[in-house]
C-alpha cells in the first residue's frame, strides 16, 4: 500500500489547537474569505478547502502559491469569525531536506591544535552572501576528508522547496571560509 503524503499546491498554516480548529469550524467562511482576497489581487490560485492537519490547518489549491499569494491568504484568513488578533498566521509552502557537501575547508581552525566547530561553520554560513536566504536545517557535520589530510568535508542539510530552488542554486557556488575558498 502506498502512502501519500502531502502535495506542492497546498499551503499549511501552523496554528494552536484551538485558532486551527475554529478556523476549520468555520472552513467555509475561510475558504470564502480567502478567495475573495486572492480574486481582488487578480491572482488565478483558488482555496479548494480546509482541513486540521499537521499542527495547524491545510489549504488545498489549485495550483502552487507564490510569495504574494501567501502574504493574501494571510492577510484574508485573519478575517475569520472568532479568530484571537494576537494569533501568528504564518502560511508557508511545504519544504524539503537538502543534504549539500562543502569542500576545501580546513580541518583545524585558527588555533591548530584544535578543528573547527559547528559553531565557526554555521557563523561563515550565516554571514556569507551565498547563504542569504538558507535555513539549516540540523547541525553541519564535519568530517575530515583522509585520515592524514588537513582537509575536511562539511555536510550540511537545508530547508528547501520540493523544485530543490535554493539549493540548485548553492551548487558550484564558491566563497570564502577565512582565508581559504570553499565550493559547494
Amino acid at each position: 500500500m502506498t502512502t501519500h503524503g502531502p502535495t506542492r499546491r497546498q499551503v499549511l498554516i501552523p496554528l494552536d489547537v484551538p485558532s486551527a480548529e475554529i478556523v476549520v469550524a468555520n472552513a467555509a467562511m475561510a475558504v470564502e474569505s480567502c478567495n475573495r482576497g486572492l480574486v481582488e489581487a487578480c491572482s488565478k490560485l483558488r482555496v479548494e478547502s480546509v482541513h486540521k492537519a499537521w499542527n495547524g490547518v491545510s489549504m488545498s489549491t489549485n495550483f502552487v502559491a507564490s510569495a504574494a499569494e501567501l502574504e493574501v491568504i494571510k492577510q484574508w484568513l485573519k478575517k475569520v469569525t472568532g479568530l484571537n488578533s494576537t494569533v501568528v498566521v504564518e502560511p508557508r509552502l511545504l519544504q524539503s531536506k537538502f543534504f549539500l557537501k562543502i569542500l576545501g575547508v580546513p580541518y583545524w581552525g585558527n588555533n591548530s591544535s584544535l578543528p573547527i566547530t559547528q559553531a565557526q561553520v554555521e557563523a561563515i554560513i550565516a554571514s556569507t552572501s551565498v547563504f542569504e536566504g538558507v535555513v539549516l536545517a540540523s547541525y553541519p557535520c564535519i568530517i575530515k576528508a583522509s585520515p592524514s589530510s588537513d582537509m575536511s568535508v562539511i555536510w550540511i542539510d537545508i530547508w528547501d522547496s520540493q523544485k530543490r530552488t535554493k539549493g540548485k542554486t548553492l551548487i558550484n557556488c564558491s566563497f570564502n571560509f577565512g582565508q581559504h575558498t570553499a565550493t559547494v
